[in-house]
C-alpha cells in the first residue's frame, strides 16, 4: 500500500474537523426551523386566542434561537477560517521545497502556491457550508410533507428540478473552467516574466510587442472562461427564478389549502419560510461549484507534485570533506525533451586541485556545474565527493560542503550579509572572512548601509559586477570543500578580475577544490588541471600545460591548413 504523502495526511487533518461541523450544522438548522415554528404559533395560537403574554413569551424563545443560531454560525465560520489557514500554514513551505525540485527533477512543477491558495479558499469559504448544509434538504421537505402531502410534492419536484441544475451546471463548465484557469496561470505566469525581465525589454523596445502578444493570449483565456461563466450565470438565475416560482407555487397552493380548511394559516407561511431554508443550500452549491471545481483541480496539481517529489529521509551526518572529487561516467537528460545534455563525464580531482572546464557555447559546461554541485540529479552515473556519492547527504549539509557561483548571480530579499550567510543566521566573523576572501570587503563598505545594504530581485544600486562578487563570497562563506564556479568573470571589470584571481591563489593554499569554467587565459593560469567539454563529453582531460600545448599545436594546424587553402 502506498505510503501517504503530507498532503494526503494534512487534508485528513482537516477533514478530522467533520464531526464538529457536523454537530454545529445539526444544531444551526434546527435553530433554522425557530422562525417558521414562530410563524406558525403566532398565527394559530396568538392571533386566534389573543393572548400578549403567548405572544411575547414566543417572541423571547425565537430571538434566543436566533440569538443562538449566530452564535452557532460564527463558530462554523471560525472552524473553516482557522482550518484553511492551518493547511495553507502546513502545505506552503512544502510546497516551495517540492515546487524546487520538480523544477531542478522535471524541468517544471505541476503545482505552486497558487493552488494552496484555492485549496484554502474552498476550505474557508461558503461552499463547505452549503454542502454541509445540503443533506438538511430531505428533512426541510418531510417537514413541509408532514404540514401537506401536496406541499411536500412542490418541495420535492423542486429540490429535483434544482439538483438537475447543479448537475447540468459540472458538465458543462467543468472542462471549460479548467482550461480557462490553466490558460490563465499560463498568462499570469508570463506576466510576472515580463516584469522581471523588464530592462531587456525596455531596452530593446519590445515592451509593446510582447503585450500585444500576452494581449491575445489572454483575450483567449479570458473568452473561454467567459464562456463557462455565463453558462454558469445563466444556470444559477434560473436557479434563483425556480426557487422563486416554487415559494409562489407553495404560497398559492397553501392559500388553496387553506382555503378548503386543510391547512391553517400558519401552516402556510411557514411552509413558505421552510421551503426557502430547504431549497437554499441546493441554490448556494450550484453558486459555490466554481469554488468546489478549482479546489478539486488545485487538490489533484498538489497531490501530484507531492507524488513527484521525494521526502527527504533522516541521513547519517558525515564529516566534511577533504575535496577529493570523482566524476564517473555521468549522463544527464532533459528533462523535457529527453535530448542528452551530458552524454558521458568521467575525471578525478584530488583535494586542493583547481580544474578550468572550457568549451564552445552549449557544449555542456553549465549543465556539469549543476551536476557537480547536486542541483540536477544525473540520469546515469555519479558524483562523488570524498567517496560518497553526493545523494548521501541531504541537500541542507550537502550544501554545507559546496560552494557555488551560476552564470546568473541572483540576490534575495534580505541583506548582503544575511545573502553572503546563505540567507541562515548570520556568522559575522565567516561572513567577513568569506568577503575578504572574495576581495568583496572593500566594495561592500563603500556602499551607504554597508553589509545592511538591503538587496533582491528588484534592488537595482548593486551592478552585475558586484552582485556576482558577492556571489562569490556566498560560495565562500564558511570554507567549503568543494568550489564550483561558472564563468565567475562575465561581469568583473578590472579590479574584480584581479581580486578574483587573488581568490582563487586564497582557496589552492586553503586546499579547496575548485571548479571554474572560463576562457581567460589569466584565469587559466592558475589551473592544476583542465577539462574540454565538447557536445556533452570530456574531449580533453588532463594537467593544464599538456591541455594547453595540444590545444595550441590544434590551433597553429589549423591556421596553416586555413592558409594553405587560402593560397590554393
Amino acid at each position: 500500500m502506498a505510503s501517504k504523502t503530507l498532503f494526503q495526511t494534512t487534508m485528513r487533518t482537516a477533514r478530522s474537523q467533520r464531526f464538529s461541523l457536523l454537530v454545529l450544522s445539526f444544531l444551526a438548522n434546527i435553530l433554522l426551523l425557530a422562525s417558521s415554528i414562530y410563524m406558525l404559533q403566532v398565527f394559530d395560537r396568538v392571533l386566534a386566542s389573543g393572548s400578549l403574554d403567548t405572544l411575547i413569551w414566543l417572541s423571547v424563545i425565537a430571538i434566543f434561537a436566533i440569538i443562538t443560531y449566530g452564535f452557532l454560525e460564527f463558530a462554523r465560520r471560525k472552524i473553516l477560517n482557522r482550518t484553511g489557514a492551518w493547511v495553507a500554514s502546513e502545505l506552503s513551505p512544502a510546497v516551495i521545497k517540492r515546487t524546487i525540485s520538480a523544477r531542478l527533477e522535471h524541468g517544471r512543477s505541476p503545482a505552486g502556491l497558487g493552488d494552496v491558495k484555492d485549496v484554502r479558499n474552498f476550505l474557508a469559504g461558503d461552499a463547505i457550508l452549503a454542502f454541509l448544509d445540503a443533506p438538511w434538504t430531505p428533512v426541510f421537505i418531510t417537514v413541509i410533507w408532514l404540514m401537506h402531502p401536496f406541499l411536500g410534492m412542490i418541495a420535492v419536484a423542486g429540490a429535483i428540478m434544482l439538483f438537475a441544475i447543479g448537475v447540468l451546471h459540472d458538465i458543462l463548465t467543468r472542462h471549460r473552467a479548467s482550461t480557462a484557469a490553466m490558460q490563465m496561470r499560463e498568462v499570469n505566469n508570463d506576466a510576472q516574466a515580463y516584469v522581471e525581465n523588464a530592462e531587456t525589454l525596455a531596452g530593446m523596445g519590445m515592451v509593446e510587442a510582447v503585450l500585444a502578444n500576452w494581449k491575445r493570449s489572454r483575450a483567449q483565456a479570458e473568452a473561454d472562461g467567459s464562456q463557462a461563466e455565463e453558462t454558469s450565470s445563466v444556470l444559477y438565475n434560473l436557479s434563483r427564478s425556480l426557487r422563486l416560482a416554487l415559494q409562489i407555487a407553495i404560497l398559492g397552493t397553501g392559500a388553496a389549502l387553506v382555503l378548503r380548511a386543510e391547512l391553517t394559516a400558519g401552516g402556510m407561511i411557514a411552509a413558505s419560510i421552510i421551503l426557502a431554508r430547504a431549497l437554499s443550500p441546493v441554490e448556494r452549491a450550484i453558486s459555490a461549484w466554481k469554488a468546489f471545481g478549482s479546489y478539486r483541480l488545485a487538490s489533484g496539481r498538489l497531490e501530484r507534485l507531492f507524488r513527484m517529489t521525494a521526502d527527504d529521509q533522516p541521513q547519517v551526518s558525515l564529516p566534511k570533506p577533504e575535496g577529493k572529487l570523482e566524476v564517473t561516467d555521468l549522463r544527464y537528460f532533459s528533462p523535457e525533451t529527453k535530448a542528452p545534455i551530458i552524454r558521458s563525464v568521467s575525471m578525478k580531482l584530488a583535494p586542493g586541485t583547481l580544474c578550468g572546464v572550457l568549451g564552445p557555447s552549449g557544449s555542456g559546461k553549465s549543465s556539469l556545474c549543476r551536476l557537480l554541485v547536486g542541483a540536477w540529479r544525473p540520469n546515469f552515473g555519479e558524483v562523488r565527493l570524498d567517496g560518497a556519492s553526493l545523494s548521501d547527504w541531504n541537500s541542507t549539509e550537502r550544501g554545507k560542503f559546496i560552494g557555488y557561483l551560476p552564470q546568473q548571480t541572483e540576490l534575495f530579499h534580505g541583506t548582503i550579509a544575511q545573502n553572503i550567510a546563505r540567507m541562515g543566521e548570520v556568522d559575522d566573523a565567516a561572513v567577513l572572512a568569506a568577503a575578504r576572501k572574495a576581495g568583496a570587503h572593500g566594495m561592500i563598505l563603500a556602499l551607504e548601509h554597508g553589509y545592511e545594504t538591503e538587496v533582491g530581485n528588484f534592488a537595482d544600486q548593486l551592478s552585475g559586477g558586484q552582485k556576482q562578487r558577492i556571489g562569490l563570497a556566498r560560495a565562500l562563506y564558511k570554507d567549503p570543500s568543494l568550489v564550483v564556479l561558472d564563468e565567475p568573470n562575465s561581469n568583473l571589470d578590472g579590479t574584480g578580475e584581479l581580486a578574483l584571481q587573488q581568490a582563487l591563489v586564497k582557496m589552492r593554499k586553503a586546499g579547496q577544490t575548485v571548479v571554474v569554467v572560463s576562457h581567460v587565459p589569466t584565469l587559466l593560469r592558475h589551473m592544476d588541471k583542465i577539462a574540454v567539454i565538447q557536445d556533452g563529453t570530456v574531449a580533453a582531460f588532463g594537467n593544464r600545460d599538456d591541455i594547453m600545448r595540444d590545444m595550441m599545436a590544434k590551433g597553429r594546424h589549423v591556421t596553416a591548413k586555413s592558409a594553405s587553402q587560402a593560397a590554393e
